[in-house]
């Protein structure tokens, strides 16, 4: 116990971060959970469906998700208003939940307990998260696969697809990050020649050593629910310190 706060410096500032993901990820479990969101194929739905059958309205993953965090979020709010005498005013939903203890995070580190925090709040944003944007399924690659698409020479976009192939620490690797590498000098085009306008080409076992040899850079904040993965590095970091 620091300064009368029973968390770090770090474990605020992270929790902070992971606080005020959470009324984006609120919306993004609305939509899912009452089927919104567009995770299938809707022709496909109904030709599963026997006749007379009519569709659930919700999401029943979404919907265990959804009240699984607002639980952990109330639970912890209402800890801090009965140990530091404070009033809840907000609405009783998630995202007001979410705000109200980032505005009174110092209250929430001087509660008893509140060590705990970052690792429940983070694993139930964790399983809220997979439920809005579900890992992408890989494919599994032995040494003779990946040897002969490190020799291939690939486009950008080529480069990409397969990317998302290869594991989580090539989910980064886009479009826009080729080109990154490229504009930094630290991957080049191969030698043409090639008809004008054609897309360049690159070899791929370059890039994906290039990639990994200069870490993508965390950006904090994001508003896409999917590319964001600050609430991973906080759930993990969280683990690794109990």
């Amino acid at each position: 116990m620091t300064d009368g706060l029973f968390l770090t410096r770090t474990e605020l500032r992270e929790l902070a971060e992971l606080l005020r993901e959470i009324p984006e990820l609120a919306d993004d479990l609305v939509i899912a959970r009452s089927k919104q969101a567009k995770l299938s194929s809707r022709t496909d739905f109904r030709m599963r469906r026997r006749p007379g059958e009519q569709p659930l309205p919700y999401d029943p993953a979404a919907a265990t998700a959804a009240d699984h965090l607002h639980a952990v979020l109330g639970g912890w709010v209402r800890l801090v208003c009965e140990q530091r005498a404070l009033d809840y005013r907000g609405a009783p939903i998630t995202a007001d939940l979410a705000r109200w203890l980032d505005r009174n995070l110092i209250a929430l580190a001087m509660t008893d307990g509140v060590q705990g925090a970052p690792l429940e709040i983070g694993r139930a944003v964790r399983i809220a998260t997979d439920v809005v944007c579900p890992p992408v399924a890989t494919t599994e690659w032995d040494e003779g696969m990946i040897e002969r698409a490190r020799a291939g020479r690939l486009n950008a976009s080529g480069i990409a697809t397969l990317a998302k192939e290869l594991g989580a620490e090539y989910r980064t690797l886009t479009v826009r990050r080729v080109q990154t590498l490229r504009d930094a000098g630290r991957i080049a085009p191969v030698p043409g020649p090639w008809a004008p306008g054609w897309p360049e080409m690159f070899v791929v076992g370059a890039v994906l050593d290039q990639h990994l040899a200069h870490p993508v850079r965390q950006r904090t904040g994001s508003k896409n629910a999917c590319s964001n993965s600050i609430s991973e590095e906080i759930v993990d970091r969280a683990g690794r310190d109990r």
